[in-house]
């Protein structure tokens, strides 16, 4: 059966498999940085916390550790998803190397780096579950990442435009 709720889910992973490849998302950085705080728990239920609490789930059904959500990560997340529902970006990884250039910078050596876009009229579980059926977004999901940053920004029509930034940092740098 057709599921027009994936459907925008699944462009998103041709337009990443065709443009760039899967692992043209990741990206090897290093540089130093300055503290920021990290949050392992969904706090107040909002669509961020819950996407945290779906992707984690979803982590842990595969036997990996629990991603710990860091406010850097969530306001470059944030700052691209607002990019992409006002038009200033287009849809997808436009700007992903300066957004990581930019939390190496505040963050510290980054030793690897992925992200994962998507837009619709979906809720946590549903855009999660469209990255799990996408081959791409699913690898990201599943890589080897200890700290994840989400964005999410309103955009016409009642559309919802979606970031997650993956960042693997040594245990004894996460915290910066």
């Amino acid at each position: 059966m057709f599921n027009h709720r994936y459907c925008k889910i699944l462009f998103i992973s041709a337009a990443v498999l065709v443009g760039t490849q899967a692992g043209a998302c990741s990206k090897s950085v290093s540089s130093s940085g300055s503290r920021t705080a990290t949050r392992t728990v969904r706090e107040s239920g909002g669509m961020e916390e819950d996407i945290l609490y779906y992707v984690n789930k979803f982590r842990k059904s595969k036997g990996l550790s629990a991603l710990t959500l860091n406010e850097t990560l969530s306001a470059e997340a944030r700052g691209h998803s607002r990019s992409m529902a006002s038009g200033r970006t287009a849809f997808g990884h436009d700007g992903f190397e300066s957004r990581i250039d930019d939390i190496s910078k505040k963050l510290g050596r980054v030793s690897a780096a992925a992200e994962n876009v998507a837009y619709g009229n979906l809720d946590a579980e549903g855009v999660v579950n469209g990255w799990i059926k996408s081959p791409g977004h699913r690898k990201n999901m599943l890589g080897n990442f200890n700290l994840i940053g989400i964005g999410t920004a309103p955009g016409r029509g009642n559309i919802t435009y979606f970031t997650q930034i993956f960042v693997s940092k040594s245990a004894a740098t996460a915290s910066k």
